[in-house]
């Protein structure tokens, strides 16, 4: 597999941080989104690429990092993320909305920087009653306010 197929797969599996529509934001729609998602999907949602623009060299470097880490993906499939998130994610892009009621631990995680402590006990907590606010997230035990008041942009309670 070349160098640059390798960076291709790293960026696919930064790329869908979730294939699930509830875990993370939409991609944007263009050719090769499947493929980002089917590739990246398994292992990140979307908010760790959105608004975080590379030149190609810089995907590459990225999707070989992740190909090092275990990702997997043809070259074609490889090339294809690459390709995608260089023309596909750009500067100033809004980041994700997570839904606190139906997105994984490792999307709250990821979306929100809270620690897999903190993001599973979001997960226990929402299994008892779904969130309606900032308020009710506020309750959870172990989670400190300030930081959930921090992150309240990013949240959603669908």
């Amino acid at each position: 597999m070349t160098q640059r197929l390798l960076y291709i797969l790293a960026a696919l599996t930064l790329a869908a941080v979730g294939a699930v529509a509830d875990d993370n934001p939409d991609l944007p729609d263009a050719p090769g989104k499947a493929t980002v998602v089917k590739v990246c999907g398994a292992c990140h949602g979307a908010e760790i690429v959105l608004g975080k623009p590379h030149s190609e060299d810089g995907w590459n470097e990225i999707v070989v990092d992740m190909v090092q880490r275990g990702a997997e993906g043809t070259d074609e499939e490889l090339d294809q993320v690459v390709k995608y998130l260089t023309k596909n994610i750009t500067a100033g892009q809004a980041q994700a909305k997570v839904n606190v009621n139906k997105a994984s631990a490792k999307a709250i995680q990821a979306g929100l920087g809270f620690t897999e402590k903190e993001a599973q006990a979001i997960v226990e907590a929402r299994a008892k009653a779904p969130f309606k606010s900032i308020e009710d997230v506020k309750k959870v035990p172990g989670l400190d306010a300030a930081k959930v008041d921090a992150k309240k942009d990013k949240m959603v309670f669908q």
